[in-house]
């Protein structure tokens, strides 16, 4: 639930979520270790210092920190999950 500055809880909905592997075990080839350095490029850009993670945890991302990122950390209510 999110709680808006004036007090108002609002039922959150989170539409897109991803639940991925990307650690080189799981990268097929050449384009699967590209992508996964793409993506771990815009993280440590684009996100502020105390969020960043390691390359590690950013490739093979774990059910229970999904978990605590979207449900207890953050405020989603209900995720749609695509794998």
């Amino acid at each position: 639930m999110f709680r808006t500055p004036e007090g108002k809880d609002i039922f959150v909905v989170d539409g897109h979520t991803h639940f991925w592997d990307g650690s080189p075990e799981n990268q097929k080839n050449i384009h699967g270790k590209q992508f996964i350095d793409c993506f771990y490029a815009y993280h440590t850009g684009l996100s502020p210092k105390e969020q960043l993670w390691e390359k590690s945890k950013f490739e093979k991302y774990s059910a229970e920190n999904l978990y605590n990122d979207l449900f207890i950390d953050g405020p989603d209510d209900i995720a749609i999950f695509q794998t």
